[in-house]
């Protein structure tokens, strides 16, 4: 079984949101980074599930379509699927999100990591079936069988109700992050 130390971003401001966001995230973040070693990003064979057993019920696997014209849950955990109100693995994101901005954000997200080749930290309000506001913290990370094209997305996703926390979208790098202020545009 792997060890991994605690994911800390020295070069970035304390102001990055990513740097305070749930442990889970820092722990699949952590794994990922150890995965891809000096590459790009890691290949899907180099991710176990099994390695994150308390992290799978927020864990997601989304193919990677016709280059980024569509995605395709593989995998959604348990406490994701809960929050959504149903299971779609084997669904297509657009077929699933009822919400037109919610949807294009989501598949915004995803084609900037297909494009992009970087992880991206994301908070936003969710769209719950439940009659509660509920905020949500996501981390979606490339994974690349050739190590250039990125044909799949690991992501972990949790759940607060009624948070403070800020609506804000970054591209992390190993030195910076960069807002995507243009994503939360559809939000709006």
């Amino acid at each position: 079984m792997l060890r991994f130390r605690k994911f800390r971003l020295p070069t970035m401001s304390r102001t990055i949101p990513f740097e305070h966001c749930d442990h889970r995230l820092h722990r699949v973040y952590d794994y990922w980074q150890a995965k891809r070693g000096a590459r790009a990003m890691p290949a899907r064979v180099d991710v176990d599930p099994g390695e994150l057993r308390s992290e799978l019920p927020y864990l997601m696997l989304t193919d990677v379509v016709d280059g980024g014209r569509r995605f395709r849950y593989r995998l959604f955990g348990t406490a994701v699927a809960d929050a959504f109100g149903m299971d779609p693995t084997g669904r297509f994101v657009d077929e699933v999100m009822s919400d037109p901005k919610y949807r294009a954000f989501i598949i915004g997200l995803y084609r900037d990591i297909v494009t992009k080749k970087r992880p991206i930290y994301s908070t936003t309000r969710y769209g719950s079936h439940r009659d509660v506001e509920m905020w949500t913290q996501r981390l979606m990370m490339p994974l690349s069988s050739d190590g250039m094209t990125v044909d799949m997305v690991l992501s972990i996703q949790v759940f607060t109700h009624a948070s403070p926390l800020k609506t804000q979208t970054v591209r992390l790098a190993q030195d910076k992050a960069e807002p995507i202020a243009s994503l939360h545009d559809l939000l709006e």
